[in-house]
This record gives structure tokens, sequence and C-alpha cells, in this order.
């Protein structure tokens, strides 16, 4: 989230068309958390976009899904930390957008590739290439019949690889494969 920010993609992008932005989520108490909101919040503050900025904290997870519904695209990108901390896996909140049919743009980062394959189903760029998520920002905005392949395509995907029923399915595969080998 801080990577919106901090280097100005936001900043950068809202001097060239008009945006609104939400965030849903924020900090937990632990301070590397409270941390980087504040650096969020430094960074709107800086590039003076508090006017087209909401910031809703936590939801559950029906305010998260109407509010997907009011906007165009999904702006997650994710990042190694310094010290080498990740998320891991990939943010279900991808999972959730693409299954809305809503555009995506990530990175590269940790599983996310998985679920969002660049120019397929969604736009990823390299993790910290501020450059490279604008670029793809203006594309879906210079670009809008474009949209209805990738959304198709990440929808697809979504329930094909990452429906609870199939996931089920596949889980209970593994189970009763490392069942056989405990019981040969």
């Amino acid at each position: 989230m801080k990577k919106l920010f901090s280097d100005s993609l936001l900043g950068r992008l809202q001097k060239e068309v008009s945006l609104e932005i939400t965030i849903i989520g924020g900090a937990v108490p632990e301070e590397r958390n409270q941390k980087e909101e504040g650096l969020i919040l430094e960074a709107i503050e800086k590039h003076q976009i508090e006017h087209i900025v909401r910031m809703l904290g936590f939801q559950p997870y029906s305010v998260l899904m109407v509010q997907a519904y009011k906007h165009h695209i999904f702006i997650s990108p994710s990042i190694t930390a310094k010290d080498g901390d990740t998320e891991g896996g990939a943010p279900v909140t991808i999972i959730e957008m693409a299954a809305t049919g809503m555009p995506i743009v990530s990175t590269t980062h940790c599983d996310i590739p998985e679920v969002i394959e660049d120019g397929v189903t969604g736009l990823l760029g390299p993790e910290r290439d501020v450059d490279g998520l604008i670029y793809h920002i203006r594309w879906l905005l210079e670009n809008p019949n474009s949209w209805e392949a990738m959304l198709s395509a990440g929808r697809k995907k979504v329930e094909r690889e990452f429906d609870v029923r199939i996931q089920a399915e596949r889980l209970r595969g593994f189970y009763r494969e490392l069942c056989k080998s405990f019981y040969i």
C-alpha cells in the first residue's frame, strides 16, 4: 500500500486523470504497521490528494464487495520488505477482485503471478516499479475495449482454480495420497 503513495504513483497519476481512491483496511496496533500507515498518510498529504482518498478502515466482506462493484480498477502492489518479510502466497483480495471481473494491477511478488497472468488475466509489474504500474494503469484507461477479454479470462481462472469445491476436492486427494503412504 505504501508503494502506491510513497513513490507518488497515485500522486503522479492524479495529475493526468480524475481519480477517486478508496482504501479498505488499516494498520493493526503493531509498531511496524502503524509506521507504514503513517507513511501513507504523510504521502497523501504531501501529494495533496486528501480530497480524492477515502480511507474506510477495516470492513466486513460485504462492504468490500459493495465497494468492488463501485470501482473500476483494483491496484494491489506488494513488495518484499527490506528485512525480507513477505506476506507470502497471493492476497485473497486479488482473487476476490478477479472474480468480480475487475481489472487487477499488481506486482510479481510471491504467488501473485499464480493468480494474475500478466497481460492475460491482469497486469503485473516488478516489485518497486512505480513507472511500470503507472504504465499499466494508463494502458487500461486508454484501452477500455481490451478489458472484456482480460476480465473474462480472470473470472474463468478464478472459477477453474480457486473455487472452494475444486480446492476441497484437490485437498481431499492430497490427504488420500498422504494416508496411503502411512498404511503401506
